[in-house]
This record gives structure tokens, sequence and C-alpha cells, in this order.
């Protein structure tokens, strides 16, 4: 009862009763998807209806039959020659020469094609603990032969995310964690900012309206001040310089307005519609 009779004269201190933000955890997105590891390129399309690496040039097997073609088949030679040919075509992109199998490119273009093939086996088998913990070494594996490209090769570096379609995203210096009341003090802050520049915005429109009244009432002044100072042969303090700067901004004014207004009529028209 003394709890409930002081709560009614004493307010609370935050403003969560007063404020309607509703915080939501963002969702997980485990560590070798492609979002969170920067590949933008997945496997190539249809590649398991090509023939193995070691087949590949074979002349006979050009001519031969559909079901000896399919025998022939990455589909039918099994995921370990698929994941070859992956690799292979990755490593044609970036190889400086036919023999080159253990620069920093090819190591990366290799470490490439296992992690999307695993990906693709995640993607598949989500509870799969041990390929999990593969694919995530592989990544970290790669993130640190780009470190190194990057320090030592920039040129080569980005001409290397180029060829491969991947986006660098390094190990962050200081792991943050994402807690609720971070989270709301910035949406509070997004909100009051809101409210502030609608403020603004309405205080804005109000002086713009209003200027139109009063460049019509200063041009009226002027007008009648250089007439009687002309009238009463007085000191002229009021040129005609004066009254056409005033008549050129009431114009631009009235041209301002008319377009609002057309504005408007548009969008009331669309909604009416």
């Amino acid at each position: 009862m003394l709890k409930r009779f002081t709560s009614l004269i004493i307010p609370n201190r935050g403003v969560k009763q007063l404020v309607n933000i509703k915080w939501v955890r963002p969702d997980y997105v485990p560590a070798y998807k492609p979002e969170k590891s920067g590949d933008l390129e997945g496997l190539p399309k249809n590649a398991e209806k090509f023939a193995g690496l070691d087949y590949n040039l074979s002349g006979e097997l050009k001519d031969a039959p559909e079901a000896v073609k399919q025998i022939f088949s990455v589909a039918h030679l099994g995921r370990k020659e698929y994941k070859a040919l992956v690799q292979k075509e990755l490593i044609d992109r970036v190889r400086r020469h036919k023999y080159d199998e253990n620069t920093a490119e090819t190591r990366i273009a290799r470490i490439t094609g296992h992690i999307r093939c695993l990906q693709e086996t995640m993607d598949l088998f989500p509870r799969n603990v041990k390929t999990k913990k593969v694919v995530q070494e592989l990544i970290d594996k790669r993130k640190k032969l780009l470190k190194f490209l990057r320090q030592y090769d920039y040129k080569k570096f980005e001409w290397l995310l180029e060829k491969l379609n991947l986006e660098y995203k390094g190990h962050p210096e200081s792991y943050h964690k994402l807690t609720r009341r971070e989270s709301l003090r910035r949406l509070t802050e997004m909100h009051c900012d809101q409210i502030r520049n609608r403020k603004l915005d309405d205080y804005r429109n109000l002086l713009e309206s209003q200027q139109g009244p009063y460049l019509q009432e200063k041009l009226n002044s002027l007008k009648f001040i250089r007439s009687e100072q002309i009238e009463l042969q007085l000191p002229i303090t009021v040129n005609e310089q004066d009254i056409k700067k005033v008549e050129t901004q009431l114009e631009e004014w009235k041209a301002k307005e008319a377009f609002k207004q057309q504005a408007r009529q548009k969008k009331k028209n669309l909604l009416i519609d």
C-alpha cells in the first residue's frame, strides 16, 4: 500500500513508460554464413554436370552418349571431385603461371573454394559440428593470409578481392557485446532526434508561411517612406534598389508557395485515387 502511494506521489525517473520504443534482439548469423565470411559469390551453377578433372580434356568423352557423360560427371564421381573442380576454377583466375601452386593468391583461392563447398554443406546439415569447426578454421586462415597480403602488397590485395569476389572483414580490434540497455539508449536518442527535427521543420514552415505577408508589409512601408520623403523634400534614405530587392524576394516567395501548393494537390489526388 505504501509502495503504491509513493509511486503516485513520486513519478518514476525513467522515460520507458513515456516513449513507445520496442527493442528486438537481432537475428543470430553464424560465422560460416557468407554475410559474415565475406563471400559475395556462391558456387558455380550446373557445375555438377561438368566432367571430372582427369576426364575434362578427353576427346572421346565429348562424342560419348549422355549416359557415359553422366558416369564421368562430377555429380557421379563424388563431392571430392566437385571441390577440386571449384578450387581449380578459382585458382585459374589468380595464378601467375601454370606452375603456380603455392603463392599467397593461389592459397587464398584454394581455401576460398573449400570454404564455399563447406558452406553449401552447412546449409544442408546445419548441425554438423565438425564441418562447422573446419569451415571456421579455414575462414580464419584466409583472413590471416589476406591481412598479410594487404599489409605488403595492397594493389594485389584489391585485385585479388575483385577476382575472387570477396569482401575483406578483418578481426575486430575489440569485442563489443550487444546489450539491451545500450540499444534502447540509442533508439531513444534517435526518437528524440526525430521529434526535434519534426518540430524544427514545423517551425521553419511556419516562418516561411509568414515571410510573404512580412515582405508585402515591408514593401508597402518602403514605398510610403520614399513617397513621404520626396513630398516633404527630405533626404531620401530609401532608393529604388531597396524596393526592387524586396519585390524580387516577394516574387520568389510567391513562386515557392505556388510550387508547394501544386505538390500538395498532387499528393492529395494520389491519396484519393
